[in-house]
Order: structure tokens, then sequence, then C-alpha cells
């Protein structure tokens, strides 16, 4: 359905009770509330907004997330909405006008590729399809706040009245400032930035939109994500010193001429392109917790925790904990201990992919003296297959339980940050990885 078409307030009936409340309509909530209702579950959906707009968001799903969107029955959803497969990435390294080609639909039988899909169209095509399955979907809802414990009760504000409704389960999927989270007493360690990650979403874009690029510059790197039909996804990564370079005043004339510099592999696509939304900015850190649920509460998405951007893994955290939480839900699980197992999984994979964009980011956009060595190893690296790195870039893609245990710790970003230089202090940049802070 056209976001349009849909009503500015609905307002169904207001349920005294149900099954489940998610709290959060968006990608993780309405993929687990189209999931459980389609199961015959009771399912209400609470919203914030009355319509998705556009806001710097990830908008490619990798290949293990589409995995986990297939078992949920969602794939095709966004599809039908829209959603481009591309199987293939074209990577450029600096001073390199070769392309390496990364075969990315080659990694998972069954998936053909990345999932591109523009955040507020994917969002809409999810929640709709919930509401066709049976949850009920309230939008434009305020002031919620959540009673955890075996029976939890949840109150909020529509309109000019409030209401409470009682459940079995409370869902937070309400993202980054996650009400529930706080409601339910959970606390997340956080690892500070190692970048910043701006977005800019455009139109009118040239050239064959079969792959999707990732390229080195002075400043970073540029990726362009093809969602189809001449629009595209294009971010641009950059160490925190440049952390303001897109925002305010010539900020999108900057973003576009970085991206189309003198000898850019990007400049024959973007030569015509307009930008068709806004230009956000957003650091680049991880945030986790060893329990992502209480009595009667679980957190799904970034609520519980998210992973940094510039390893484009949100999407594909999302449908894990979605498919994750229904199985356990269908299963019977409402109490805290019940959910044990999602929370020893969650901690094991956010672990894993907080590796790996510490391993993107050393190797690729930490501005250290020895950037562009550490580029050229790496590069290397990649194209021989190395036994210690590319197990990890490759569990971006094919999920980061691929990456043998043994792989799984940090001594490979020593490595990456020594590349070239025996006399350079190994200790650059630890605090990426070392330093945590705790955020409610």
């Amino acid at each position: 359905m056209n976001q349009s078409s849909v009503p500015a307030n609905p307002k169904p009936a207001q349920p005294s009770d149900t099954d489940t409340v998610i709290v959060g309509g968006g990608i993780a909530g309405a993929a687990l509330a189209y999931a459980l209702a389609r199961s015959g579950l009771r399912v209400l959906v609470l919203e914030s907004t009355e319509v998705f707009r556009d806001r710097v968001r990830g908008e490619s799903m990798m290949p293990w997330g589409v995995a986990e969107a297939q078992s949920l029955g969602v794939a095709n959803l966004l599809r039908a909405a829209g959603a481009h497969t591309v199987p293939l990435w074209k990577r450029y390294t600096e001073g390199d006008p070769t392309a390496r080609d990364l075969p990315v639909g080659r990694l998972i039988p069954g998936v053909e590729g990345t999932l591109n899909l523009h955040h507020p169209v994917a969002c809409q095509a999810l929640l709709d399809a919930a509401a066709e399955a049976g949850a009920t979907v309230i939008r434009g809802v305020r002031n919620v706040a959540v009673m955890p414990g075996a029976k939890p009760r949840l109150g909020y504000r529509l309109g000019d009245s409030e209401y409470t409704v009682t459940a079995s389960l409370v869902v937070g999927a309400d993202g980054r400032g996650s009400v529930v989270r706080r409601c339910a007493a959970i606390v997340l360690q956080q690892q500070e930035a190692t970048s910043f990650v701006a977005g800019l979403l455009l139109e009118e874009v040239a050239g064959p939109d079969g792959f999707d690029v990732v390229m080195e510059h002075d400043l970073g790197v540029c990726l362009l994500l093809r969602q189809g039909r001449g629009r595209a996804r294009a971010y641009h990564i950059v160490p925190p010193a440049h952390r303001t370079r897109y925002a305010g005043e010539g900020g999108l004339e900057r973003f576009l001429a970085d991206a189309t510099a003198s000898g850019s592999p990007l400049a024959p696509m973007l030569t015509n392109a307009r930008t068709a939304g806004p230009c956000g900015v957003v650091p680049g850190t991880d945030t986790w917790t060893d329990r992502p649920y209480a009595d009667g509460v679980v957190l799904i998405g970034d609520a519980a925790g998210h992973n940094d951007p510039g390893a484009g893994c949100g999407l594909s955290i999302a449908m894990r904990d979605a498919r994750l939480v229904r199985d356990l839900v269908l299963a019977g699980a409402r109490r805290a201990e019940d959910f044990a197992p999602y929370g020893a999984e969650r901690l094991e994979r956010m672990r894993r992919l907080r590796l790996i964009g510490d391993v993107v980011a050393a190797a690729t956009v930490e501005s250290d003296e020895n950037r562009s060595t550490r580029r050229r190893h790496f590069a290397q690296a990649m194209a021989t297959m190395d036994a210690e790195i590319s197990p990890l870039v490759l569990g971006m893609f094919a999920g980061p339980e691929t990456i043998p245990a043994h792989l799984a710790n940090e001594a490979v970003l020593q490595r990456i940050r020594s590349a070239g230089n025996t006399n350079m202090n190994t200790n650059t940049n630890t605090n990426t990885t070392m330093k945590t802070l705790h955020i409610k």
C-alpha cells in the first residue's frame, strides 16, 4: 500500500489485552508482527510515526539477513514492494583503477545476493503485511510506559486519550532510544565510534544496476548501493575527524564532490544524479547487552544493541532477531529465562560483528600514517583469500557464525594496523575495541 493512501491517524479499537505487544513498527518489529500474526497469535503493534519518512538508515540486507527474511516469510514481501537484488559487489582500492569483484550472490545457497530497498518503503510493506495477517496496528502512539512482569502491562497515549493493555509479552523494537529498554532497566554497553557514516539518497543514477560499488578515497570509503530504477543510496565512511564534513551548509555539495573526484569510478554514474532526501550522519558505534530480556519483555533490533553501521549488517541483525524470537515465542517463551538462548546467541553474534566492523575500519578508514599501506595489505589479503582476514570479511556477508572460532579474536587488528611499519605503535586506536561505556 502506498503511504499516501494510509489515513494520517487510524484509530482501530483499542484492545485491553492481547498475547504480544510490539512497540515499534519498523523493520524488526513489523517483520516479527507479521510472523507471529500469521501463526495465529494476537498481536498489537504500537508505532510512534504516522508516516515513515526518509532518514539515513541501512538499506542493503546482507545475504545472511536475506536467508533469515526468507525463513520469516518476508523476503518476497520486500521483493514485491520493489526490493532490488544485487549479486555482485565491486571494490576499488586506493590507487588501483581495477575493480575486485565479490560475488555476494554465491555465498549462501538459495540467496541470490544482497537485497536493497528504500527504508520507508520496506517498513510500510512489512507493517501492511502484518495488519493483513491479523495484527492490530496503531500509529501515532505517544508516552509508552511498560511495567514488566509475569503479566506485563503497557500504557500509551493516542490523541487525547490514554490506554492500558495487558499482555503475555512486550517486545521492544523501538530503536536505539528504546523506551521499553529503559522501562525494563536493561543497560547497554557501548564501544566508541571508529568512524562516522554519512548517507544520501540519489535518483537518476546512470549505468547498470547489477552491482554495488565500494571505493576507497582520500578521506575514507564511499559506497553506492543500487536500488534499481535509477535510485541508489550512497554512503561516505570517514574517520571521526571528518564527522562534520557532510553536515550543514555545503554538505551535499561536498558529499557529491568527494564521490565523483577525478578518477572516481562513480563519476560516470553520478554525473546527472539528483538528491532525493536529506544527508544524515551517524556515528559508527556498537552497543550490546548480555541480557536483552526481562520478565515479560524482550528486545530486538537496535533496541537490543546495534552494530557499527559501517559494516552494513543492521537489517540482517533485525531479521535474525525477529526469527529467533518468533521461534521462541511460538514455543511458549514468555519468562526471562526462556529467552536466554537468544541472549547468548546474540551476544556472540554482536561480538563477532563488532570485530568485523573494527577490521574493516582499521584496514580502510582509520587515518594513521600507514593507511595506504594498510589498504594495499587488506586488498591483497582479500585477493589471495588470506586465511586470517578473508573469513572475517566474508562473515559480514555470509553470517558471523561462519567465522572459525579461532579467528574470532582481535589479534588480526594488530596485524592490520602495523602493516608495513614495524615501528608503529600497535596500540593506536585500541580504545575502539577496549573502551566501553554504559548507556541506558
